[in-house]
């Protein structure tokens, strides 16, 4: 097989000039370009991607984990992370944690005994397991420090640049908004109890009611998974036991999916006898009926974010932690007013 030097000796430039043009890290003439390419192509040279990384100590490869591919908030992530990677050049190694610690400790060793440049990781572990989050801090080997990036929760304290919204604003501005409808029995399905950003939707909605207090607004927590199913099962048997409730905030859209499909069994009419929020405003929220009021998370713009984070933590290793919080606004539609739009959304997905 031929390599580097054949390249350089029958294009009669010197190897570092091919090793430029290969890797874009001087400019090149176009002539010397030309010249380079008709030899590459005449001795049908491939780069030896190993051997490339070991040299440079670098793979041009961003490692990524997520908690749960089925959860239908990380598609427009995933494809703002991949469209940014590209962008810059990098590969995406992608991994699923599906929601356990240990997978995902797995994959974040499989990742670095790859070498990646760089991890974004939307983890599941607990705050105060401070021996993985040091962990995490110091990846990587002597030679090679392995930035990351969290997703969706402030780890800036322990040293990892994060990206995120802020939850806790967003339970609040859902509960005013049913408080605002003139729902005076709130029902809460959060998220499981290990999620961080389930608990701090469940902290603003806590503390919307307190603001609120000479509405007399009375709460029911009822815990979910994030699926469609525990939306849909909690929901059941809250109405099957007889309890009153006028509104359901949801900590995420697929369990207010479910939730809505358990109130229309049931024979309630929404929004008319109970309103539903949801959260993150994923694809379903336009096109399932009626439909669904959300708050909305900037997911593509999430995932261009920690791509450009990474980059710099790749370009500058000792730059400070930093968090970035992205904007949240909340969308009124047809299950808390039936008066408002009710146009499906297709783009995006």
């Amino acid at each position: 097989m031929s390599n580097i030097k054949d390249v350089a000796k029958l294009a009669s430039v010197s190897i570092s000039t091919v090793s430029h043009t290969l890797r874009g890290t001087k400019p090149v003439s176009k002539k010397l370009k030309n010249k380079i390419n008709e030899a590459i192509a005449e001795l049908s040279y491939e780069v030896n991607p190993v051997a490339s990384s070991l040299k440079s100590k670098k793979t041009n490869n961003i490692g990524l984990i997520i908690p749960g591919i089925t959860r239908i908030f990380f598609p427009q992530v995933i494809k703002g992370i991949q469209d940014q990677c590209a962008k810059n050049g990098y590969n995406l190694t992608f991994c699923d944690s599906n929601e356990q610690l240990e997978k995902e400790k797995y994959s974040v060793h499989l990742l670095n005994s790859n070498w990646v440049d760089g991890i974004i990781l939307g983890s599941v572990n607990t705050e105060d397991d401070s021996e993985y989050w040091e962990l995490l801090h110091k990846l990587g080997r002597r030679r090679k420090k392995i930035p990351i990036v969290s997703l969706e929760r402030d780890l800036a304290r322990v040293g990892i640049d994060s990206v995120m919204v802020n939850n806790i604003e967003g339970g609040c501005l859902a509960t005013r908004h049913l408080i605002k409808c003139g729902c005076k029995n709130i029902v809460h399905i959060t998220g499981p109890k290990y999620s961080c950003l389930a608990n701090a939707r469940q902290e603003g909605f806590r503390k919307e009611l307190g603001k609120q207090k000479k509405m007399q607004v009375n709460e029911i927590i009822a815990e979910g998974d994030f699926s469609p199913l525990s939306g849909y099962s909690t929901i059941k048997e809250l109405l099957n036991t007889g309890r009153i409730f006028d509104g359901v905030f949801s900590a995420n859209d697929q369990m207010a999916v479910g939730a809505l499909k358990a109130i229309k069994e049931h024979g309630h009419q929404i929004p008319e006898d109970i309103k539903i929020v949801g959260f993150d405003n994923t694809f379903v929220a336009s096109i399932v009926s009626p439909s669904l009021t959300t708050i909305n998370v900037p997911k593509y713009q999430m995932g261009v974010a920690a791509v450009d984070l990474i980059m710099k933590k790749i370009a500058t290793p000792d730059m400070e932690p930093v968090n970035i919080e992205l904007p949240i606004n909340l969308i009124v539609r047809q299950s808390t007013d039936i008066r408002s739009d009710s146009s499906w959304e297709l783009f995006g997905w």
